[in-house]
């Protein structure tokens, strides 16, 4: 069970938050921070989202207002010490940040990692972990709605569900249940768009990913059979 008592505690008692995601963020990565980033705005607190990787095109639209940041040395090697707090989101290993694995693992700021995945890393001072969410996106709305931290609202929900669409394969993975579906629908509550959020994420294509994924299928071979392919 995630302790979402002591996670509203600290979030309610500490003023400045760093948030940060893994390496090639995928949109649970990106949708998890926009949402936490809002619930936090919510709270008046003073956050800043710092990424090793820039933010994929198609993820663009979840972050209208350029809240999130590529980490430059000069720049944000510092915020991991002048920070309350690092909230580490959708990874769970500080390798997994890079260039930025050194400042976060040399900082003595509290540090609390939010996140779905198995064999949870050392580097936290708290887990608020739960291996059976689909995604990170999904213990965020459970945290919302069990502790009333902050008002669900467009500007969150529409991330959460970008988050949770895209890690449970547009709904077609085994932890999209009736409890999941429910969940959904509550976001859709909130003037979310689901087909244009799948078009944002899945069918904004630029040329040169296509003739990528042309070749790679141009080259298909198949061996044992037909039982086999590879390309």
């Amino acid at each position: 069970m995630i302790d979402y008592k002591k996670l509203k505690k600290i979030l309610a008692e500490n003023k400045s938050f760093l948030l940060s995601t893994h390496v090639n963020p995928d949109a649970d990565a990106i949708g998890s921070e926009i949402a936490i980033y809002n619930i936090l705005n919510q709270l008046g607190k003073e956050v800043r989202i710092i990424n090793h990787s820039a933010l994929p095109y198609n993820l663009q639209f979840l972050d209208p207002e350029n809240k999130i940041e590529k980490y430059e040395k000069d720049k944000h090697y510092d915020l991991f010490d002048n920070s309350d707090v690092i909230v580490a989101l959708d990874f769970n290993k500080a390798d997994r940040l890079i260039s930025m694995q050194e400042p976060f693992e040399k900082s003595t700021t509290l540090k609390i990692c939010i996140d779905h995945h198995q064999d949870a890393g050392n580097a936290f001072d708290h887990h608020f972990v739960g291996t059976d969410y689909s995604a990170t996106g999904h213990i965020i709305y459970e945290f919302i709605k069990q502790t009333n931290i902050a008002e669900l609202n467009s500007e969150i929900a529409n991330p959460l569900y970008a988050a949770i669409m895209t890690d449970t394969g547009s709904f077609r993975f085994e932890r999209a249940n009736s409890e999941l579906h429910r969940i959904i629908a509550d976001l859709l509550e909130y003037d979310v768009d689901p087909v244009k959020i799948y078009g944002e994420i899945y069918d904004e294509n630029k040329l040169n990913k296509l003739k990528i994924f042309g070749r790679a299928l141009s080259s298909l071979k198949l061996i044992g059979n037909g039982k086999i392919s590879y390309m």
